[in-house]
């Protein structure tokens, strides 16, 4: 299995990113917010997802563990593919779809190009307890900034996601820039050792 991916953004496209990882260049295709926070020339981590078929293998990229969690949750169910999952997941941002399993909300659901009312209600019964329990877990609910940060810590300065994830879930950084959060997660990891 191919957990994430670390590399050189060599193409991005419409709804897929092309990553070198040194002499090997892999396609995934990702969600919209995903690819707007990637740029050719710059090193990039997805985390990813394959899907086998009889006839091909597909790669999916996200930005975080969430997102990646929250596409494979989606795909349980039993009318969304993996083109509709990214599909909803470029759509609405990982906060607000969780906000609308929550909430029940069929019509924010069937905005979704491809989503009826049908695939809307049973995403909503599927998902209810697995990614809208009132008050999700802290883990699903980071920041644009705290993910830059989450990014940072695991690809550019080597600590496990793991690490990462328990050292932001220390500090609240939700109103920080992305520089402030690695710093002060930098300092909480520091305090560990």
């Amino acid at each position: 299995m191919i957990d994430s991916l670390t590399g050189e953004v060599v193409r991005i496209g419409a709804d897929y990113v092309v990553i070198d990882t040194g002499g090997i260049a892999y396609r995934a295709f990702a969600p919209t917010g995903a690819l707007r926070e990637l740029t050719e020339g710059h090193e990039a981590l997805l985390y990813t997802h394959l899907i086998v078929h009889d006839d091909s293998m597909q790669l999916y990229g996200f930005a975080s563990p969430d997102e990646r969690e929250v596409f494979c949750q989606l795909l349980t169910v039993g009318q969304v593919g993996p083109k509709l999952a990214l599909q909803i997941l470029s759509a609405l941002p990982l906060n607000d779809l969780i906000e609308a399993v929550s909430a029940g909300d069929v019509v924010r659901l069937t905005d979704v190009k491809g989503v009826g009312k049908k695939t809307a209600e049973r995403i909503l019964v599927d998902l209810r307890d697995k990614i809208g329990a009132p008050g999700p877990p802290r883990e699903f609910l980071l920041s644009a900034g705290e993910e830059t940060a989450l990014r940072a810590l695991t690809s550019r300065l080597g600590f496990s996601p793991r690490e990462a994830r328990e050292a932001l879930q220390r500090l609240d950084g939700r109103d920080l820039s992305p520089e402030e959060i690695v710093r002060r997660a930098l300092e909480i990891l520091g305090s560990r050792g």
